[in-house]
């Protein structure tokens, strides 16, 4: 999926939920061409996790999207995600069964031959499928969204002050909602009995990490809640699977208890002439009856694991660190300011962590209080431009960007004679932080800079970065980019 800036927080509501809701539907259909590729074992599960996504997005912010993102595509949608349903249930059953035939004994290997036998048949029909649906059903759904996502209406009553919500105000609430909704599945889960409420929660817990996902990058502790999420989403699916293993086995001890009826039945209308010889082949049953109790074990072992992890008390890490990220939200929505902090370094670190780079070349129009910047990005072959207006100085500054065409680039860029600078950027990922070290290429000047998502909150130096600091110069008019440039 697509990564996006900090300064989306501050997008109005309707214009970020959007903007994901596309990239989210092309991570999608980029997995969906996979599919069409021999070989590659992984596609129906990333276009399966990619279709749950875009579904899960959609319906937590339908009342913003409205008719962007209309029923009958959803509808599309739903009956997609159960057709690949049934093909991955069967994957991981199978996976799991062919790995259990080791704790099994010869005899009861004989089920697990006839169990392995008849599900991999139903789940070369579900490929079959899933084929079919993809044909049909996705491509109308993104033919459709790709229609109507990038198009909406906003209305504001000029009484109001023509305010809009904004991404991250939306974002706060919503990920309040989802945090109480996963929290009241998870208390219904008491024995090991309790399959359905596991299951509510289980998805409860799916969508509110979905909700994260995009945001991940720019909220303190972020990828922190999304491994807790992780954690429990694979521990409650495991819970889930073993309960639906049970039934489909105790299914299939009735099938093959009506196909040995029928043999019996056969063997009886032999002529009397002839001598009934008994039958060689060993009934599965005691097989499938020994991977029934397998099952069992399992289930109360994920169980356990569940208890121990995320009811009561166990949860309290969890829910702590959403709500953080729900204060965060709420605190950039009130300022709608960057926090920053900038360090002067003696060079360049060495050795750097992996970094993303990107040559970046800034200009400023004329000005006093209020500086607008122009910026060309350029990232590998791939070039973006911004149009960015700042207010204020130091730790904490207004900031609107928003990201531009290059003919408003070509016609912006002139203005900005005499007053550019230009820079290499690293920016090295430190945990749901990013530092950006700018190594200017106008002249011998290194600065390392990070956005903090709140005013209080003080950054620690990796290790690789300690030796290069020389002092901090947050509140040093000097390192202003815009003084630079002079």
């Amino acid at each position: 999926m697509a990564s996006f800036p900090p300064s989306i927080l501050d997008e109005d509501e309707a214009r970020a939920v959007r903007l994901v809701a596309l990239a989210l539907l092309a991570d999608a259909a980029a997995h969906r061409e996979r599919l069409t590729q021999p070989g590659d074992p992984e596609a129906l599960h990333d276009f399966r996790v990619a279709v749950r996504r875009l579904r899960s997005w959609l319906r937590a912010h339908g009342g913003t999207l409205a008719r962007s993102a209309p029923k009958r595509a959803q509808k599309w949608l739903r009956r997609l995600a159960g057709a690949t349903n049934h093909s991955r249930d069967a994957e991981v059953f199978l996976g799991w069964l062919a790995a259990e035939k080791g704790a099994l004994t010869d005899r009861q290997r004989v089920g697990a031959a006839w169990l392995l036998k008849r599900l991999g048949a139903q789940k070369s029909a579900a490929d079959a499928e899933v084929v079919v649906e993809v044909a049909r059903d996705f491509e109308r759904a993104r033919e459709l969204l790709e229609e109507r996502l990038p198009h909406f209406e906003l209305r504001m009553h000029v009484h109001d002050g023509a305010r809009v919500t904004t991404f991250a105000a939306a974002m706060a609430t919503l990920v309040r909602s989802h945090a109480a909704s996963l929290r009241r599945r998870l208390e219904s889960v008491r024995t090991v009995h309790d399959v359905e409420g596991a299951h509510r929660a289980r998805i409860a817990g799916k969508r509110l990490r979905y909700l994260l996902e995009p945001i991940v990058p720019h909220v303190p502790g972020g990828s922190e809640v999304l491994g807790h999420l992780k954690r429990l989403q694979d521990a409650l699916g495991d819970f889930h699977d073993a309960h639906a293993w049970q039934l489909v086995v105790a299914d299939a001890v009735e099938r093959a208890a009506r196909e040995e009826g029928k043999q019996l039945a056969a063997e009886a209308t032999l002529t009397a002439a002839a001598t009934p010889r008994r039958s060689r082949v060993r009934s599965p049953r005691p097989g499938m009856l020994a991977i029934i109790a397998h099952i069992q074990e399992r289930a109360a072992t994920m169980f356990e694991q569940v208890q121990a992890g995320w009811i009561g008390e166990a949860a309290a890490p969890l829910f702590d660190g959403v709500e953080r990220i729900a204060e965060a939200l709420d605190l950039r929505a009130r300022s709608g300011l960057e926090i920053e902090r900038k360090y002067l370094l003696h060079a360049l670190p060495s050795p750097m962590p992996e970094a993303t780079i990107q040559e970046i070349e800034q200009g400023y129009l004329p000005g006093e209080r209020l500086i607008e910047r122009v910026r060309r990005v350029r990232v590998g072959d791939a070039e973006r431009y911004y149009r960015t207006v700042k207010l204020g100085a130091g730790l904490v500054r207004t900031e609107v960007e928003e990201e531009c065409s290059r003919e408003l680039f070509d016609v912006l860029w002139p203005l900005t004679e005499g007053k550019r600078v230009a820079k290499r950027r690293h920016v090295v990922a430190d945990g749901a932080l990013h530092w950006e070290i700018d190594e200017f290429t106008d002249r011998a000047l290194v600065l390392a800079e990070i956005e903090l998502p709140a005013a209080g909150i003080t950054c620690e130096f990796p290790a690789w970065l300690m030796a290069a600091i020389e002092r901090e110069v947050t509140d040093d008019a000097a390192y202003v980019n815009a003084r630079l440039a002079c």
